[in-house]
């Protein structure tokens, strides 16, 4: 899977590097994952709010989503449980529309 990581209005560390990678590689354990655009942000100066935002290709689709909160790991963590969300929906509608076809074409 090609991770492309981009951090505006800020440098990434390689700590956030490392775990923006460890956390798209166990999604692509559990689902064929083409490609991944994550987009880390930052804004406001006294209360701080960091977004994270990722763009998944997956055969057929593009899946986008985006989280914020006041710590940046935690906005990490909330966006890839709302795609693991959307990649489990989008496996279950994938294989039943595929079991549909071929019960179509036995008849």
């Amino acid at each position: 899977m090609n991770i492309q990581i981009t951090n505006r209005h800020a440098s990434a560390d390689g700590h956030i590097k490392t775990f923006v990678e460890s956390e798209m590689a166990i999604l692509e354990d559990k689902y064929e994952i083409i490609g991944a655009d994550v987009i880390l942000d930052h804004e406001g100066h006294g209360k701080v709010q960091y977004s994270a935002e990722i763009n998944l290709e997956v055969k057929g689709t593009t899946l986008h989503a985006k989280e914020s909160s006041e710590d940046v790991g935690k906005s990490i963590d909330l966006v890839v449980k709302t795609l693991e969300k959307q990649l489990k929906k989008h496996k279950e509608t994938h294989t039943a529309s595929i079991e549909l076809k071929r019960k179509a074409l036995e008849k």
